[in-house]
């Protein structure tokens, strides 16, 4: 969520979000980011029908879509 609201509006694909979470440390299976996006989605999403906080970019990555206030 974190890197989400870091980078507000900016399509990240799985590897990058793998890269932030992770550091690189370790060797993260890519489907493993779509559970994790699924898990936030449940607890941030108003109407989990209707994914409009954080949208799936085919061929791209996740994009996070609420405005991200910089203090």
């Amino acid at each position: 969520m974190l890197t989400f609201c870091r980078n507000p509006g900016r399509v990240l694909s799985r590897e990058q979000l793998i890269e932030q979470a992770f550091g690189g440390l370790i060797a993260s299976v890519e489907r493993s980011v779509d559970v994790h996006i699924s898990r936030i989605r449940q607890k941030i999403e108003p109407d989990p029908k209707d994914r409009s906080m954080i949208k799936t970019v085919r061929l791209g990555g996740y994009l996070f879509t609420p405005a991200v206030e910089q203090i």
